[in-house]
């Protein structure tokens, strides 16, 4: 395999990744700026502890059901801890790899940013069409064991009702969204100044 080949195939896996990375950096940006009531604030102190085994909530009485769906959620982000860092840990091998080729670099942020934009795109149309649909599918895959559906009146619901997570889910998107246009504008700066010098 040659050295064009070589860069194309890492053109095309940060291609991929970009978007993944870029998803889940939204994500915790999200989590971390996000105005919790206390109650939220509580169950989020849990699912952010790593050395917290066991759930107390001060005054929140969940059910054993709530409970072990917590356990869940808890452990699908530790899983995206590890998925986050690892991408990182990719992308700046490559990017470190490439470093001394301007031109591949600006290819790379380029086609990139425009990767990030087109999983957005598609992610937030799904969401629009329909929400319910789409957080519905999102439980179907990470929660196959099936213990995610709560009456309406169910303390979880109440803390976390639909609305919090079409807010959520908005603001991450339109960040993700966000940073593939940055990706793209450093792109245009690198071949701009490439075509200075």
């Amino acid at each position: 395999m040659n050295q064009k080949h070589f860069q194309n195939g890492l053109l095309i896996l940060f291609c991929i990744l970009l978007p993944l990375f870029i998803l889940l950096l939204s994500y915790k940006i999200v989590l971390y700026f996000a105005e919790l009531t206390p109650n939220q604030e509580n169950t989020f102190n849990f699912l952010l502890d790593k050395k917290q085994q066991n759930i107390e909530f001060n005054d929140l009485q969940y059910t054993e059901q709530e409970i072990a769906h917590l356990v869940d959620v808890k452990q699908l982000m530790g899983i995206m801890d590890y998925i986050f860092y690892s991408l990182l840990l990719v992308l700046t091998l490559i990017l470190t790899y490439c470093r001394k080729n301007k031109e591949v670099i600006t290819k790379m942020l380029k086609y990139g940013g425009i990767s990030v934009i087109a999983v957005e795109l598609i992610l937030f149309l799904l969401v629009l069409i329909s929400f319910n649909s789409s957080f519905t599918a999102f439980h179907h895959l990470f929660f196959p064991q099936g213990n995610w559906t709560f009456p309406a009146d169910s303390l979880l619901i109440q803390t976390f009702p639909l609305q919090f997570f079409v807010k959520i889910s908005q603001t991450l998107l339109f960040q993700a969204f966000l940073g593939g246009i940055i990706f793209i504008l450093i792109s245009l700066y690198l071949k701009n100044e490439s075509v200075r010098n």
